[in-house]
């Protein structure tokens, strides 16, 4: 597993949230914790929150917003 060098910091109520929007995306997703598929799954989730989206709805609606539109291209 490769590490990544964050630049902010994250309170434990942000790992909270990104923890629940990581199991329910890998739930759908039907990904193993570990596996490249969840491993991108939370490279993704930080991305999205270091861009400002901070809430568990807001992370679910841009990460469907990033599969459809992966679907459709």
């Amino acid at each position: 597993m490769q590490r990544y060098l964050l630049t902010n910091a994250f309170y434990p109520e942000d790992l909270d949230v990104l923890k629940r929007v990581f199991d329910v995306v890998c739930r759908v997703r039907g990904c193993q914790p570990g596996s490249p598929d969840a491993e991108a799954t939370a490279l993704l989730l930080v991305n999205m929150f270091e861009s400002g989206r901070r809430t568990e709805e807001e992370l679910l609606e841009a990460v469907q917003t990033t599969q459809a539109y992966r679907r459709a291209s």
